[in-house]
């Protein structure tokens, strides 16, 4: 077994680990600003500097390049090493203006914190700062080009993983910057991911800037719903309202990354035709109602419609945008409680297809988070899954006389076709988050949640199933969907005896074979791959 020492105590060489990794594993935290676990290290910052005796020789070696070796010692508490690192942070401090009250790093700040903990006490520099402008470098970045350490963390993360290449080194000496190509704006769908690596308040989120200081929000880790990638998020909130999305680390889904679509893809949540309560009664003559009403209205209008017209008069259209526990209930009350064997799914795929970069991160084509977990519930439950474009005809052939409906996510865009289809119904029961041209031909509105308002799980295009959490509650009477679809399936005669989202995910786990042995603890971390992943 291979070991080194590390500040005194002997530890087991791990292969291919770096010396600042192998150190975070040990709770031993060297500082640094040039290195980042998802870029190369180029070791220009010199603050990650340690002191390490190896074959002989001693001396400051940059952490951030070093891999632990048999017999090494590493010192990262000498005084030679402090005296560094108070060298570094002095230097940095020359020219960095003093604006932290204004800034929108202030608060999560990698040069503000190290400054209290590794800077000198005092500055010997007195002479005028340089100053260098504030500029627009892209469609969401902005460029404080006087607050740049130039760790170039930004450049590396354009030429290693976007491959875009907007960024570069210009000037030398005190007049040296980063900077966009001349003419080449930082537009590529990856830019915010310089924001989030920025280690001190240079780059800056033109969506984000001056909103809110970061010690005011509060944090809810979850997925991005933007597309089938499934990538782990933060949201971070203040008084139920969203103000940035940012990528959590996992290696199995988004590396460290996410993409602007999803970053900036909010908005929707806080729309003005958000629906706040149900509502009976189409368009003009629609009425706010209590959700004992609501539930009553659906038993009644699914009941004359199947009396009138017999059980195939009845259809439903699931949604992507949904978790996998409220198209498990809604696959139910379609079998169960409407005696319906097939349900229709909307595509969301957009024709550019996907697109890819040079690190391998993908922006998917399908933009439903859930498209592939409505495949899986529906299919273990025997409830068949086509196109939309099915019941559409069927609507449109006078075969289906009542319809479900089930959004969740923004607005989709309906044909002429489809919305004639919609206003020729008997019976519509809509469930949405936002007005849209289906709500208003709906004889029922039923409220729902967004994805960062409620609990479940996503299956991603993968086939990896991970949580969903919420952030704050929804607006008004509004509901999680699963708990919108365990009323209707009372309403409609079945016992859904659910006390919670986990609770639904535990009954899929039995009753869907993809869904095997899954559940809200099995779950947590970088989530789990289906059971027939990689099966046959």
């Amino acid at each position: 077994m291979a070991t080194f020492t590390l500040d005194g105590k002997e530890i087991e060489i791990t292969e291919g680990q770096g010396l600042i990794q192998a150190a975070q594993d040990q709770d031993v935290h060297i500082p640094h600003y040039c290195y980042h676990p998802g870029l190369t290290a180029p070791a220009n910052c010199r603050m990650c500097l340690v002191e390490i005796e190896s074959g002989g020789r001693k001396g400051l070696v940059p952490a951030c390049t070093s891999r632990p070796s048999e017999g090494m010692v590493v010192d990262t508490q000498s005084e030679v090493v402090k005296k560094n690192q108070e060298a570094v942070m002095e230097f940095l401090l020359i020219n960095h203006p003093l604006d932290c009250p204004i800034c929108d790093q202030s608060g999560e700040c990698g040069l503000q914190d190290y400054s209290f903990t590794y800077g000198p006490e005092s500055s010997r520099f007195f002479e005028k700062k340089s100053v260098q402008p504030k500029k627009d470098i892209g469609k969401n970045t902005l460029l404080y080009s006087d607050r740049c350490i130039r760790c170039t963390r930004c450049i590396r993360f354009c030429d290693e993983i976007s491959g875009t290449s907007e960024l570069g080194y210009f000037n030398r000496g005190v007049h040296n910057e980063v900077d966009i190509f001349p003419g080449v704006p930082m537009d590529n769908r990856l830019s915010g991911n310089t924001v989030d690596i920025c280690p001190v308040g240079a780059l800056l989120d033109k969506e984000f800037l001056f909103k809110q200081r970061v010690w005011f929000l509060k944090e809810q880790e979850t997925i991005c719903p933007g597309c089938s990638a499934g990538c782990n998020i933060t949201v971070s909130h203040n008084k139920d309202r969203i103000y940035r999305l940012t990528p959590r680390e996992n290696l199995d889904v988004n590396d460290y990354w996410m993409c602007d679509d999803g970053r900036h893809g909010w908005g929707y949540v806080h729309r003005d035709d958000r629906l706040n309560f149900p509502e009976i009664g189409r368009q003009s003559e629609g009425a706010l109602a209590l959700w004992t009403a609501a539930m009553d209205a659906l038993r009644d209008g699914f009941a004359k419609v199947r009396e009138t017209h017999g059980d195939g008069s009845v259809a439903g259209i699931a949604s992507g945008h949904l978790t996998n526990e409220e198209n498990y209930l809604f696959g139910r009350l379609m079998k169960e409680g409407l005696g319906v064997g097939q349900v229709g799914l909307a595509s969301a795929t957009s024709s550019e297809g996907d697109v890819g970069f040079k690190s391998g991160f993908t922006i998917r084509a399908d933009k439903s988070p859930n498209a592939r977990g409505v495949h899986e519930v529906m299919g273990g439950l025997g409830v068949a899954v086509v196109d939309a474009s099915e019941i559409w005809k069927g609507i449109q052939e006078g075969r289906i006389k009542a319809l479900y409906l089930l959004g969740g996510g923004f607005s989709p865009e309906y044909s002429e076709a489809e919305r004639a289809a919609l206003r020729s119904l008997e019976f519509l029961v809509v469930q949405d988050i936002l007005r849209t041209e289906a709500a208003e031909e709906a004889d029922l509105i039923l409220p729902g949640a967004s994805a960062f308002e409620k609990d479940g799980t996503f299956t991603n295009v993968d086939g990896r199933v991970q949580r969903i959490r919420p952030a704050f509650r929804s607006p008004g009477d509004s509901k999680p969907d699963w708990e919108i679809l365990k009323e209707a399936g009372s309403a409609l005669g079945i016992a859904f005896d659910y006390s919670d989202a986990s609770s639904v995910l535990d009954d899929i786990a039995v009753q869907v074979k993809a869904f095997e042995g899954l559940s809200y603890d099995s779950i947590a971390g970088n989530g789990q791959l289906l059971a027939t992943v990689g099966e046959g």
